[in-house]
């Protein structure tokens, strides 16, 4: 699954660059809470899988002693949650949140190949080939009215000349 994943990541960021087009986050938070639970985290690049490494994070980087180990997901990865969830589902410490927090979802999700669930308030939007293709071909057809109506203007066109 993480190799699929991969792949769909790296398409998505070839299509970007061939059209030249960055995706967008669109969108506003539900305030569900979800985006709080079921979280992993990086460190060095690399996807926590130990203890060990998420309490070097932790000190490296304080402010992620926040996050609560609740399992390991079938790739090995911890899978965090976020203690500052209150039962409101609003941050507990909203002001002194991690970028992490601030930036979700970051456009490198979507980059990674990563969809967001779909009773996400958030969502990607990128160009697609369809869309550029569509796009053009609406330029270059010109609608039949502004055809006639050119046609019309011509000279000889017109009743009574």
């Amino acid at each position: 699954m993480g190799g699929l994943k991969a792949l769909l990541g790296l398409m998505r960021r070839l299509r970007s660059l061939i059209l030249r087009s960055e995706v967008r986050v669109v969108g506003q938070c539900h305030v569900c809470g979800k985006c709080c639970q079921g979280i992993l985290l990086r460190d060095r690049g690399r996807w926590l899988r130990t203890e060990h490494a998420f309490r070097r994070l932790c000190r490296d980087e304080p402010g992620h002693e926040r996050f609560e180990i609740t399992e390991r997901d079938d790739a090995g990865r911890l899978v965090f949650r976020c203690a500052s969830l209150g039962a409101d589902n609003f941050c507990t410490c909203y002001a002194d949140r991690l970028p992490l927090c601030k930036s979700y979802p970051s456009k490198s999700l979507y980059y990674q190949g990563i969809t967001l669930r779909e009773d996400c308030g958030f969502s990607f939007k990128a160009t697609t080939f369809r869309d550029i293709i569509r796009q053009r071909s609406r330029r270059s057809i010109p609608e039949f009215t502004e055809v006639l109506r050119r046609e019309l203007d011509k000279p000889g066109n017109r009743e009574g000349q």
